[in-house]
């Protein structure tokens, strides 16, 4: 019994190693963010107030626009490439009906204050 305690113990003092995948680097914390606000956006696309708020001030989405965003995921492919208050990222566009990609679209992004938004992104 004294040996199965300390068995025990040197396990759960040494630990049994991180196996959990790592996330993906995204280049620091503009990055990070940038991921955040694509991955808010497969939430946040059936929502017209919600999509709004997500695109930089100025830039206007018509109805057949905003009407086309809930039917897709996007998924960030690789770091966002960030120049000081713009940045720009591969998005794959990907089709929630069929999880189909229908390719990768570059999308721009630009710094309002201290949040991220979506300057322009282009759908199939």
């Amino acid at each position: 019994m004294r040996w199965l305690l300390m068995f025990l113990f040197l396990g759960v003092v040494l630990g049994c190693g991180d196996s959990s995948p790592q996330p993906p680097e995204m280049g620091g914390e503009d990055g990070k963010q940038i991921a955040e606000l694509v991955e808010q956006l497969n939430d946040d696309s059936t929502s017209a107030a919600k999509l709004k708020a997500a695109f930089a001030t100025g830039t206007t989405l018509s109805k057949a626009e905003l009407s086309k965003f809930p039917l897709y995921r996007y998924d960030l492919k690789g770091m966002p490439h960030v120049s000081g208050t713009s940045a720009t990222a591969k998005i794959d566009v990907i089709l929630n009906l069929s999880s189909e990609s229908k390719g990768e679209k570059d999308w721009t992004f630009v710094k309002e204050g201290d949040k991220w938004k979506i300057k322009s992104a282009p759908l199939p």
